[in-house]
């Protein structure tokens, strides 16, 4: 039987959520049915070289915008492969893929939402109504996604599939090893961890003020932000003023973010504004770790309230300072949620599990695709 050939099509391949699910999925694609190539519109980056170096090939095809030169390249690139399922990755890579499937004739297109972007023009929601005509499936990583799919971008619900992002098991790291990676000793005052880029969306500077806030019988904490972006500089600056309060440590952009988590006593999710699904939550949760998160988008999907972590209101800052206090004054609260997060994670958000639901996907939309 023939290979189904599969074409990933990216913006590019730096560290993030995106990314790790892309590498995720070429990882666990089952070889004996599926052949995976990987197309980056504009640039590569770390993970696209982790990528190449276990084996798939990377092609970077360096478009400066989604005009018809890059669409045109795209096409030449599938075309090549003989693809019959272009799976594209955001809204960038979306409109370069779809078009350039259409263009190239036979490739069935999926498209794959990762986030709820609230901040999409009036031009861009024509441009996505337009482009679900070339579309075989909307993968969603959460059904808060979908939701903004079919409400926002008005998906046919047919189209839509919901697949919840998956993750490979934690490296083994131990606590003392992880806190030498950050260059920490244990002195008795709490840490905690967040992960995630520095943008605004991602809320640090509410989690900063949160911590700033927390019991004054405590040692002061340490709160370790693990990440890099353009919100830095105004966290840096607020970080200094609060240097009484809390102790902020800047690890920056870490490729083992995973092998840090060990050193903290939970894990802060504080996204405001949007948030599809909640990678670090479930890296956080894999840990072990206790989750205090935002009641936003996808999180509530992948977090329990109660059970596996503490759910607060979006940019509340007393409410995250109060579930951060409740779970460092109750240890034991702590060890139960992360241990009930961990076996969460383990029965139903493998990195595995999400392949073999995509891979499905891949045989329908190809099928439909034959068909018409």
């Amino acid at each position: 039987m023939r290979l189904l050939r599969v074409v990933h099509l990216v913006e590019a391949l730096e560290t993030g959520g995106l990314e790790r699910v892309v590498q995720a999925l070429v990882r666990h694609t089952d070889g004996r049915r599926f052949s995976v190539e990987v197309l980056c519109a504009v640039k590569g980056g770390p993970v696209a070289r982790e990528i190449e170096a276990a084996g798939t090939r990377v092609r970077i095809l360096g478009a400066r915008g989604y005009g018809p030169r890059a669409i045109l390249s795209a096409a030449r690139a599938i075309g090549e492969r003989g693809a019959d399922v272009v799976h594209s990755h955001g809204h960038f890579a979306g409109v370069v893929g779809r078009v350039a499937a259409w263009w190239a004739g036979g490739a069935a297109a999926v498209h794959h939402l990762h986030t709820i972007d609230p901040t999409l023009e009036a031009r861009h929601l024509r441009r996505e109504r337009l482009l679900l005509r070339l579309t075989r499936r909307v993968l969603c990583c959460s059904e808060a996604v979908a939701e903004h799919a079919v409400r926002d971008l008005h998906a046919p619900p047919h189209l839509v599939a919901v697949v919840p992002n998956g993750i490979d098991p934690p490296p083994t790291t131990g606590r003392a090893e992880a806190l030498e990676r950050l260059g920490l000793q244990r002195d008795g005052g709490p840490i905690v961890g967040c992960v995630g880029g520095l943008s605004r969306h991602k809320g640090q500077m509410v989690l900063m003020h949160a911590v700033g806030q927390l019991s004054g019988g405590m040692p002061r904490p340490t709160l370790v932000l693990v990440g890099d972006g353009p919100e830095r500089p105004r966290l840096e600056s607020e970080a200094a003023s609060l240097q009484g309060r809390v102790r902020v440590l800047f690890a920056g952009e870490r490729p083992d973010a995973r092998s840090l988590l060990p050193a903290f006593d939970l894990l802060a999710v504080p996204s405001i504004g949007r948030e599809g699904f909640g990678l670090a939550a479930l890296e956080g949760m894999d840990a072990g770790l206790p989750v205090v998160a935002s009641r936003l988008g996808g999180l509530p999907e992948v977090v329990e309230d109660g059970r596996t972590g503490l759910l607060v209101p979006s940019g509340d800052v007393r409410a995250l300072a109060e579930a951060i206090d409740r779970l460092i004054a109750n240890p034991q609260e702590s060890r139960s949620l992360g241990a009930e997060g961990r076996r969460r994670v383990e029965s139903r958000f493998r990195a595995a599990s999400m392949t073999r639901q995509v891979e499905r996907v891949y045989e329908e939309a190809h099928g439909e695709r034959r068909a018409a």
